[in-house]
């Protein structure tokens, strides 16, 4: 016969498994909750980064007062296009016509690319129709194009899209008036500053544009000349863009300038965040963008 001390040490030991049993279930079911809740985090990011980060394209404006602006260019329309990155898995042919359109509602009076058109390799017969929907971009006064690193193989095809590659070199515009604005161009393979600037004169005091693919040049050209506004890419703002952070990625020749806008010397420093990706396609807080400038 079992005695009752025997007994309750039974019930005891039945009543601490139970509750042992119970605490177990307990854990398994905060662990399933937390490891569900990471998952749906996890994929609204990789969503947001994917998909929606990467989606639809914004126009940066900006207003810009120049006091050595001559007034003929006063209004001047300046859209750039940077870091297209064409066949990055987020960009394709309906997008790029899509930019267009949009470009060319503004009716930019100039238009500049600052470089990397193409990612990876893609065939003839698509070079060739990238190459027809970007001779759709219209300006008033003209198209330009520096090359980016990738842009080897792009000259011809942007070319035969009416940009003017200024690669180390410079071009005078003029609107309206005899009074000229220079626009210098800035290689970012195989830089020749005293070639691209070999225009510019302390005497002449010519209102100069200079457009660039790596922003972090501009150092090197304000220790020698003088910039007004200043034009780059290349950083794509960082990709993924965290609130009070900022850009997160930070390439080669975007190290020390990767956000939208500086302050350098007396230069206004624009860096696009441009279309594309790279060999990662993620965006967050950062949509494809273009920047629209109205100098006065």
């Amino acid at each position: 016969m079992v005695s009752r001390i025997e007994k309750n040490k039974k019930q005891r030991t039945d009543i601490a498994r139970e509750e042992q049993i119970k605490k177990t279930k307990n854990i398994t079911r905060i662990v399933i909750k937390i490891t569900i809740i990471l998952v749906i985090f996890l994929s609204i990011i990789y969503v947001s980064c994917r998909y929606v980060g990467t989606s639809g394209l914004i126009v940066k404006e900006y207003g810009l007062e120049y006091e050595n602006l001559p007034d003929n260019f006063y209004g001047l329309k300046i859209v750039q296009i940077s870091d297209i990155n064409y066949n990055s898995k987020t960009v394709n042919l309906v997008k790029i016509k899509k930019m267009i359109k949009k470009i060319n509602y503004i009716k930019p009076d100039i238009i500049v690319f600052t470089g990397d058109l193409i990612h990876g390799k893609i065939d003839s017969a698509e070079m060739e129709k990238l190459e027809s929907e970007l001779s759709e971009l219209k300006a008033k006064i003209g198209k330009y194009a520096v090359s980016g690193e990738d842009d080897d193989n792009s000259h011809i095809a942007l070319k035969n899209a009416g940009f003017v590659i200024i690669d180390n070199d410079y071009d005078l515009i003029y609107n309206k008036d005899y009074q000229p604005i220079v626009i210098v161009g800035v290689d970012s393979n195989d830089t020749d500053l005293e070639n691209a600037f070999r225009y510019i004169d302390e005497k002449q005091n010519l209102f100069t544009i200079a457009i660039m693919h790596k922003p972090d040049t501009i150092d090197d050209i304000l220790n020698y000349y003088h910039v007004d506004l200043a034009m780059a890419g290349h950083s794509l703002n960082g990709l993924i863009q965290l609130p009070k952070i900022g850009g997160i990625f930070t390439f080669d020749g975007a190290k020390k300038y990767f956000d939208s806008y500086y302050r350098v010397e007396n230069t206004d420093l624009f860096i696009s965040g441009g279309i594309g990706t790279r060999d990662y396609p993620y965006r967050l807080f950062n949509h494809p963008s273009i920047n629209f400038y109205r100098l006065k």
